[in-house]
């Protein structure tokens, strides 16, 4: 660390990278990050040391990918059969499915559903009067829903 002697509030502190050593009338010196108290010491170099120590343990600053402009980061949602996996409890409600099965047809595809939202998505399949405020199920075939049910029962 590259440290350097500067005039503050009339005293001379050695500053370097937002440390900052000030020199006490008792004869210690006083370390601040950033204006912070990282503590008192018997001289300058205990002091730098410290700070120096300080930066050593910092892990270094994952750096995020950046954003191009106008371009908005979107969650990843769980699909199935190329449709969100809500849409497919409605289907499998629709078709008559239960939860055992329809646990089991999700867990096959490294899906985990809380059992309620899974039991409620089940019900809103079955009653097309809440399609409108929760969403149609997803339109799978007869032969769709055979292959998840085929394919659940093939991993348990």
């Amino acid at each position: 660390m590259k440290w350097t002697e500067q005039e503050d509030n009339g005293k001379t502190v050695v500053v370097c990278d937002g440390f900052k050593i000030n020199t006490c009338a008792n004869g210690r010196c006083q370390l601040r990050e950033n204006g912070k108290m990282r503590g008192n010491f018997t001289g300058e170099d205990a002091a730098k040391a410290h700070a120096e120590f300080l930066v050593s343990q910092r892990k270094p600053e994952k750096k995020k990918p950046e954003a191009k402009p106008g371009e908005r980061k979107r969650a990843r949602h769980n699909k199935i059969l190329g449709h969100s996996v809500c849409s497919v409890a409605r289907a499998l409600g629709q078709a008559g499915v239960k939860y055992p099965e329809a646990d089991a047809i999700m867990r096959a595809h490294g899906v985990v559903m809380p059992p309620a939202s899974l039991r409620v998505q089940l019900g809103f399949g079955r009653s097309e009067k809440t399609w409108v405020r929760h969403g149609h199920p997803a339109p799978l075939t007869e032969k769709q829903v055979k292959e998840l049910k085929s394919l659940a029962a093939a991993k348990s």
